[in-house]
């Protein structure tokens, strides 16, 4: 039996289902099968997929889920890389639609994150061609100086 039994199959396809299945039951998958799955595996397959695994790993506590309270502070808009799917950016010569928040800004957004309880903050915008290290070095630090229980989840891509 399929260990995404409750709506098995989740998908048509044969072969990515059976990758499903083993990831399910606990079984390594490849890095191709692991692109294959990316591309091609309908959502929903791959979350009932990703439930099974919580459900096995968590065994005697999968009825719990955690969350946090975050929140996203976009520090620009400015961005040199042109994203194919990112309708968000403007670029650095697009002054009408580029912005930037300043630094009493982005803590002032923290402050509030804190007061309605959130423990970490996103700090997520584009890539400004102007900011090097030292512009994240000098918000991070001040954002930690002020707010030293915030997480920061950052820089990802």
């Amino acid at each position: 039996m399929p260990a995404c039994e409750r709506d098995a199959p989740v998908t048509e396809n044969a072969d990515l289902q059976s990758v499903l299945d083993r990831a399910a039951q606990g079984g390594r998958i490849t890095p191709e099968e692991a692109l294959d799955l990316y591309r091609s595996a309908p959502l929903h397959a791959l979350g009932k997929a990703a439930d099974a695994v919580r459900r096995r790993r968590y065994a005697g506590t999968e009825h719990i889920a955690t969350y946090i309270i975050e929140r996203n502070i976009n520090y620009t808009n400015v961005c040199v890389t042109a994203c194919r799917f990112c309708a968000f950016y403007a670029a650095p010569k697009d002054t009408a639609k580029g912005w930037t928040r300043d630094l009493d800004d982005i803590l002032r957004r923290c402050a509030e994150t804190v007061e309605l309880g959130g423990t970490q903050i996103m700090f997520q915008g584009g890539h400004h061609p102007d900011y090097g290290v030292e512009y994240y070095e000098e918000h991070f630090s001040a954002i930690k100086k002020a707010f030293p229980q915030l997480v920061i989840h950052s820089l990802g891509a």
